[in-house]
């Protein structure tokens, strides 16, 4: 559809942008709190919009792929809408997909809205298998692995999971054989076909997202756990190989470097801040560097970032934070 102020009109009678995103050919991508995606034109002069579903909420950010994948996980749903360059559909016969996945209950912790707390990450390149990865609403969480494309034609849905794209559907417990709650509100950190995974399960009953931001730093409140998992391509399974109980990435969204093999974020030691970076093959704490206690450098789900500088930086409640690498 082609309006001479799309993008005006829409705004006046819509609702508030959760993410805003580019596709590879250039065009604006974004989706509403209220699961409406929409492709705009950098001129403004054309727009093209997607409703997803009633009574359907959208509280993360979405992922766009090179084929022109549109990636959003609604309260409800797994979407995969499809850019066809004059058109958005979530038609399979035209590239899309609509999965059902564990959506859970109520919101609490630091979560800000009803289903998955995690962004869509992207696993997969070139012929390896191609997956959206993200994290479900359970009270135990499990992390999932949907099929990107075409479901392989041999493909038998896996018991007790919602939806035959399912690869994979496994729970997140960060050490703790007899977990029975796990929580996680970042999107998954991918590397080849490696997924890491940070806790964000606070101890306090509070229910005040903006409370418990702020507490999260304290250690009796702070969460403690990282744990990553890799699929194997050979027997198209998901495992977990490591877990590091001990490190606290209270809210930051971890980045991993090919470079130096580190996952970096944005941790807490003591009441103190501080960045941190762990082996990504073992999960083992590389270094830590204490910034300070006071509030303005909480993370408040920034993502940490590697700069083409070799700096790292981070988003806080203030501004942005860097580190110099020497």
């Amino acid at each position: 559809m082609f309006l001479k102020s799309p993008v005006t009109s829409f705004v006046a009678k819509m609702n508030l942008f959760a993410d805003l995103n580019i596709a590879y050919d250039g065009m604006l991508v974004f989706v509403t709190n209220k699961a409406t995606v929409g492709v705009v034109s950098r001129s403004f002069d054309s727009a093209h919009f997607l409703h997803l579903g009633e009574d359907e909420e959208t509280s993360n950010s979405i992922a766009c792929d090179e084929d022109g994948g549109i990636y959003v996980v609604t309260s409800k749903h797994m979407y995969r809408v499809q850019w066809t360059g004059d058109g958005l559909t979530t038609n399979e016969s035209e590239g899309g997909w609509i999965a059902n996945y564990e959506t859970g209950g109520e919101v609490g912790g630091i979560r800000l809205g009803m289903g998955s707390g995690s962004t869509p990450t992207l696993m997969g390149t070139g012929e390896q298998d191609k997956f959206v990865v993200i994290t479900d609403g359970q009270e135990l969480m499990h992390i999932i692995l949907f099929w990107r494309d075409k479901i392989p034609s041999d493909w038998v849905q896996i018991p007790g999971t919602k939806d035959r794209r399912i690869a994979a559907q496994v729970p997140v417990t960060f050490g703790n054989p007899e977990a029975t709650e796990s929580s996680s509100e970042q999107s998954v950190c991918v590397r080849g076909y490696g997924a890491l995974v940070v806790n964000n399960q606070l101890n306090t009953t509070s229910e005040d997202p903006i409370i418990n931001i702020v507490m999260s730093q304290y250690p009796d409140v702070a969460p403690y756990g990282a744990e990553k998992f890799e699929w194997d391509s050979q027997t198209h399974e998901l495992r977990s190989v490591w877990v590091n109980e001990e490190v606290s990435l209270p809210n930051g969204i971890p980045a991993m470097s090919a470079a130096t093999n580190l996952i970096y974020d944005i941790g807490q030691r003591a009441g103190n801040w501080t960045w941190e970076a762990l082996d990504w093959d073992t999960g083992k704490s590389v270094f830590s560097y204490e910034i300070g206690s006071n509030s303005q450098y909480n993370s408040c789900w920034a993502a940490t970032e590697i700069g083409l500088d070799g700096r790292l930086y981070s988003g806080s409640v203030t501004g942005m934070m860097c580190l110099h690498p020497d």
